[in-house]
């Protein structure tokens, strides 16, 4: 992150003109993220679309792992389907391209993009709005839009006069380089090319996407191109391959355009899809309802600031509603983890729960703005769970899939938080079973270094209430993680008086303490036999071999911090809330490393706390549990002046799913989830003026912040309904009846909440 984006970003947060937005669009920064490493893209879609058609720059590279990235010269072509904010490189599904003249049918390189169909383009001449994307293509001079609906993207190209139009299709190309098993397409009639595709890959092993397309002139020739028998074919409605590419010619002319819908199921539905969702052939018809459906989404929280914050906040709010996404069809058909067709019956079926990231603010922030669709993502990991042939809730699922990236069942924190805050009507003795079915699946028995070990080797766990270090990679973040979840088990059987399973899953929850070593003072790992293994170094990410770790994505300074659910346990652990606050001094102050972190995803540092990765994300506001609340107010200021500036390297790391901007967009509002599971709210330190949260409900919680500005940073009171509000805490409860958060700000840390009553460790308990 560059000193001048951090300059561009504080000097505009505070100014003395502060105001309150009616058209939280107009705030949109899309390019927001584009950069550094925060993966996320500007292409069009709507509020938690299937599909999103935007720019693809390059694949398989890390760093563009949404296919696009804003220090990339070249633009490839614009496929359907992108990843927001992911540590992942996949999608990219049936890119489109419109050339002019003799192009060869294959990409081309980025350093000679004429060898192929790739173009140049300059930021100049692109632009991005909610639900629209815009470019020019300067090697064919022509002009490209985009918008979509929620299953149905919308191409219109204008194309210089005088030469036949061409359009190609590229069914090889996805982000995952090499990932596409079997294609095929037909052309149905002049004006109408169907098709599908299977991918495979590291993060959906057997995903099935159809398609459907129509142009709105009638196309003169077409050619389709099987680059593995190298043969050229007029259609080829019994044939298929792995890599097909076609090319459509239309005669001379300047408008032409693309309706393109997609579907899980088949060809039919991609075809009901697009004659239910764009049954005409009027672009800003489209565009303005997609708008129109950011507006409604976005304005569910009317934010005022200077325009810098509205743009920082807006844009973060944005990204919260990319996932999970849309995955069935306008008939209600989706394709299931079982790989069958199922019909979803009174519920909506979503797709891409990146759970290690989303369980620790973005699902806590959907219960808030978004409870209808909470209850559709319950029912969604229910049906899930029934499909799954582990008997499991979703881990990380896209698509049909569960590819099993990272660790924990989080699923668990999520449905039960659902299920506490009443949002859901599935019976609470099937959400119970459920879970237990997950948090007892005894996994199977992997080799140490297989990649993202998540539920593989529970049957250690269940047996010592750790995962022992020489048989399960990770195994000391793997065991914090599972505690944690088992936890929230306990929490629902005890709010059903299941007392027989909330005692057992109690005493689970307890099973972080057995990876703590008193003499250390730190979690470490643990071997079968119940030692510790022989080399420990707090901030060594992997040991001499890279695959062999103790913890994921951290080392054990970031994972120090990792009790949610008993905060206080692990302040006694330390000796103490001075000793406590005193090692959270340490990790925010540690010097840098020499040769650095090690790891990708561990970025955005201060000290060897780490805003770039997710196991940090709770740890600012731990100070309010040591009484010194100052502390936590002073580090949420500065992460977002550091961390959050209004320009393409505007996410520190990965944005993860919405996770990152959920961080922000909470922590604006001036309150965070610690613990996500159970309806407390931890108060940090506002970043806007005031906001108003319009809920579902027909009621409004509004916050504001007297006096905030770049040096009065410290609350000095705190107000709730107009009463003095003197813990560090609020409740779901207190945000879902309506009402007043009103902070009054300061210059110096004040003694608000050094004496709050003890963080309760969910609403209704102490």
């Amino acid at each position: 992150m560059t000193g001048h984006y951090r300059s561009i970003f504080f000097a505009g947060l505070f100014v003395a003109s502060l105001g309150y937005s009616e058209r939280p669009v107009d705030h949109l920064n899309l390019f927001i993220g584009t950069g550094y490493n925060g993966h996320t893209f500007p292409s069009a879609t709507v509020p938690f679309g299937a599909v999103v058609p935007g720019p693809d720059c390059s694949v398989r590279e890390w760093h563009a792992a949404a296919g696009y990235h804003y220090d990339k010269p070249t633009i490839m072509g614009f496929s359907q389907t992108h990843l927001s904010g992911t540590g992942l490189t996949d999608w990219g599904d049936f890119l489109l391209m419109p050339v002019v003249g003799s192009v060869p049918l294959v990409p081309g390189t980025e350093a000679e993009p004429e060898k192929g169909y790739r173009s140049r383009f300059s930021h100049d001449d692109e632009s991005a709005e909610a639900g629209y994307y815009q470019v020019r293509l300067q090697d064919y001079d022509i002009n490209v839009e985009l918008t979509a609906t929620e299953r149905v993207g919308v191409h219109r190209y204008t194309f210089p006069e005088g030469e036949p139009r061409r359009i190609l299709m590229d069914l090889e190309h996805a982000i995952q380089r090499n990932t596409t098993i079997h294609s095929y397409m037909r052309i149905h009639d002049a004006q109408t090319v169907t098709g599908y595709r299977i991918t495979g890959s590291r993060w959906a092993s057997s995903r099935f996407l159809y398609f459907a397309m129509k142009f709105s002139e009638s196309m003169t020739e077409h050619m389709i191109h099987d680059r593995v028998r190298q043969l050229d074919y007029d259609n080829i409605p019994e044939l298929a391959s792995s890599k097909l590419i076609a090319s459509f010619r239309f005669e001379p002319g300047r408008e032409l355009m693309a309706k393109i819908a997609i579907s899980p199921v088949s060809m039919r539905n991609a075809l009901e899809n697009l004659e239910t969702e764009v049954p005409h052939w009027n672009f800003e018809k489209v565009r303005s309802a997609a708008e129109a459906k950011w507006a409604r989404e976005l304005g569910k929280i009317s934010a005022e600031g200077s325009d810098k914050a509205l743009e920082v906040f807006y844009s973060a709010l944005y990204r919260t509603m990319i996932h999970p996404d849309v995955h069935q069809d306008v008939n209600g058909e989706y394709r299931g983890v079982d790989k069958e067709v199922h019909s979803a019956d009174g519920f909506t079926n979503y797709t891409v729960f990146s759970l290690w990231d989303t369980f620790r603010a973005l699902h806590p922030l959907h219960t808030i703005t978004q409870p209808e669709r909470t209850a559709d993502y319950v029912k969604s990991m229910l049906a899930y769970q029934e499909q799954s042939a582990h008997n499991m809730l979703p881990c990380w699922s896209m698509h049909h899939n569960d590819n099993f990236c990272m660790i924990g069942v989080h699923a668990l924190p999520v449905v039960i938080d659902a299920w506490i805050k009443g949002l859901t009507d599935e019976p609470a003795e099937k959400i119970l079973d459920a879970v237990i079915a997950t948090a007892t699946q005894p996994g199977a028995h992997k080799m140490k270094y297989e990649q993202y070990p998540q539920w593989y080797g529970q049957q250690h766990y269940l047996k010592r209430g750790y995962f022992p270090d020489e048989l399960v990679r990770s195994g000391t973040s793997l065991t914090l993680e599972h505690a944690y979840d088992d936890w929230t088990v306990a929490l629902m059987a005890e709010k059903m008086g299941n007392k027989k399973i909330a005692g057992e899953y109690q005493a689970r929850g307890q099973n972080y303490r057995k990876v703590w070593d008193v003499e250390k003072g730190f979690f470490r790992a643990r071997m079968g036999d119940g030692s510790w293994h022989p080399t420990f170094a707090p901030r060594a990410y992997h040991r001499e071999d890279f695959k062999d770790r103790e913890f994921t994505e951290g080392n054990a300074w970031q994972y120090l911090f990792f009790a949610p659910h008993d905060v206080y346990g692990l302040i006694d652990l330390m000796g103490g809330k001075a000793q406590f606050a005193g090692r959270l001094d340490t990790l925010f102050t540690l010097p840098p490393q020499k040769d650095g972190p090690a790891v990708g995803d561990v970025s955005g540092l201060i000290g060897d706390y780490a805003h770039g990765n997710e196991p940090c994300h709770h740890v600012a506001y731990l100070y309010n549990y040591a009484g010194q609340p100052w502390k936590t107010q002073e580090l949420i200021h500065q992460i977002a002046r550091e961390f959050y500036p209004a320009a393409p390297a505007g996410y520190i790391g990965n944005e993860d799913a919405g996770q990152m901007s959920a961080w922000y967009v909470m922590s604006a509002m001036g309150f965070y989830p610690v613990n996500p599971c159970g309806g407390i709210y931890v108060i940090g330190s506002p970043l806007l003026s005031g906001c108003t949260i319009h809920l579902e409900n027909g009621k409004s919680f509004r916050m504001t912040a007297q006096g905030l500005s770049e040096e009065n940073i410290y609350i000095q009171s705190v107000k709730l309904n107009g009463r003095p509000l003197n813990n560090v805490w609020i409740t779901h409860a207190d945000i879902m009846q309506g009402g007043a958060l009103e902070f009054e700000m300061g210059s110096r840390p004040g003694t608000w909440g050094a004496n709050s009553k003890p963080v309760p460790f969910a609403d209704g308990q102490k």
